[in-house]
């Protein structure tokens, strides 16, 4: 009976005599993964050369079409980065350079940084800054105030006011409100919410409100003394307010004074506000607050607060303006003077969309249609007539301007000869600007009376041109 039950349990499997055979098995196991290490190691050593600690290949397995993209945008950061070594090796200090030779440069990320280098230029330099008023440094005096450094780089110019293509303005012609047109197109323009947050706005600040109110109160004393049948002053509810008579509305004199003052004057009169004051730290003017319902090629919200020498963009109508400013600002007389600033553009000749006739925020938004549509009877002028006044209070200038779109079909034979004149006298790059390589030939050969051209052949007479256009055709 002992026996078969040792016989039974050999059977069944003793756990003790199991132990042998996976001690065997492990040792098998370990031995195969050390094995196959030494072979990884040994491999890797053979494929390396020896050197397991160097900067081994990597495998670009990206699609061909990733690749040459990244292989593109390396390629033009390295080219921008080398011209920006190019810059910083000139001879000539960037700060210096002139604004047509900067936009020459294709980079619009080196524009960008010569444009900066340029404005910081222009901050006055301290001999300590502890973010107040220097009190915390009684014994380290300021190595130049903002005064004595405008002084030393922006001196005062002598220059008289035709140099720069001024006029003197007569008092009596400053604002209008009789263009029924035009009226009308501010109103559908200020209508629109999108459209006038676009038009109208101003840099915070209590100083600002002071400009808008003086500005308010010139534009109302004198419509009031040009119109006084319409327009009246009058006391209701103890505050003093413009009336008028036909609309109803009144219209208070009063502050506080803002945007909503800006929006009044926007749709009383028929002339665009900008007003500029000069910064006591840069010495630059700054374009502070304005109502500009017709720019002509130009975004009124990307400028404002910005200097009118810092835009990285040329803004046509704005063309000399620093001088202009600086001569205003120099001048202490009350003195209003004007310029006027011509534009062509394309229109039917009874549009009756007037926001796409008037509001022209690009300089692609001149002209509409095909190169058939460069008829004359599409062709208009887009005459600015600029004016500028300097306010006695706050000491900001103004800049009004006066907009007049009229057909070439429509004018009098004496100003078109002066707008022909006006558009031969422009430099080259202004002309491409303004698109003359565009209408040059409509424009100028219905203005003169020659042929209108079909082909590629030049419509102008070779002895009127001047050595730019020449060179121009010639290429």
């Amino acid at each position: 009976m002992e026996q078969n039950h040792t016989h039974a349990g050999t059977r069944q499997g003793d756990p003790a005599g199991l132990a042998p055979f996976i001690f065997l098995f492990i040792v098998i196991g370990t031995f195969f993964v050390w094995c196959c290490c030494v072979g990884a190691w040994l491999a890797r050593l053979w494929y390396y050369d020896g050197q397991l600690h160097k900067k081994f290949r990597k495998y670009d397995i990206q699609p061909i079409y990733i690749r040459e993209r990244l292989a593109k945008e390396q390629e033009l950061k390295r080219r921008e980065s080398q011209k920006i070594v190019e810059i910083t090796n000139w001879s000539q200090d960037v700060t210096t350079m002139s604004f047509e030779r900067v936009q020459e440069f294709d980079s619009a990320s080196l524009r960008q940084r010569i444009f900066e280098d340029k404005r910081i230029s222009r901050l006055p330099a301290f001999e300590q800054d502890d973010g107040g008023d220097g009190s915390e440094f009684p014994d380290m005096p300021v190595d130049m105030t903002a005064k004595e450094y405008n002084e030393q780089h922006f001196p005062a110019q002598s220059t008289s006011f035709w140099e720069i293509g001024l006029s003197k303005m007569p008092g009596d012609d400053w604002l209008t409100y009789h263009n029924n047109e035009q009226m009308m197109a501010r109103d559908q323009i200020l209508d629109d919410q999108q459209r006038r947050e676009n038009c109208i706005d101003m840099r915070p600040g209590r100083e600002v409100e002071e400009m808008c109110g003086e500005l308010w109160q010139e534009v109302a004393k004198f419509i009031r003394a040009k119109h006084p049948a319409r327009f009246w002053e009058q006391t209701e509810d103890g505050v003093k307010k413009l009336f008028d008579q036909q609309t109803g509305e009144a219209f208070p004199l009063e502050g506080p004074f803002g945007w909503l003052t800006l929006d009044t004057m926007a749709r009383l009169v028929c002339e665009d506000f900008c007003i500029f004051k000069k910064s006591p730290f840069s010495g630059q003017y700054t374009l502070m607050a304005g109502a500009t319902c017709f720019p002509s090629g130009w975004r009124f919200k990307a400028r404002i607060g910005h200097s009118v020498d810092s835009q990285q963009e040329t803004i046509l109508p704005w063309e000399n303006l620093t001088d202009i400013l600086s001569y205003m600002g120099e001048h202490g007389d009350n003195s209003a003077y004007e310029r006027h600033v011509i534009f062509i553009q394309t229109a039917r000749p009874y549009e009756t969309d007037l926001v796409k006739k008037y509001f022209v925020q690009e300089g692609k938004d001149f002209f509409s249609g095909n190169i058939s549509f460069l008829q004359p009877e599409t062709l208009h002028a887009r005459i600015e007539r600029q004016m500028f006044r300097k306010l006695p209070a706050t000491g900001a200038i103004v800049m009004t301007t006066r907009m007049q779109i009229e057909s070439l079909v429509l004018m009098e034979e004496d100003k078109l000869r002066q707008v022909g004149r006006e558009i031969r006298s422009w430099p080259a790059h202004i002309g491409r600007l303004k698109g003359r390589d565009l209408w040059g030939r409509a424009v100028l050969g219905y203005i003169e009376e020659f042929p209108m051209a079909h082909d590629d052949e030049s419509v102008f007479d070779a002895g009127d041109m001047t050595e730019e256009e020449e060179e121009e055709e010639e290429v």
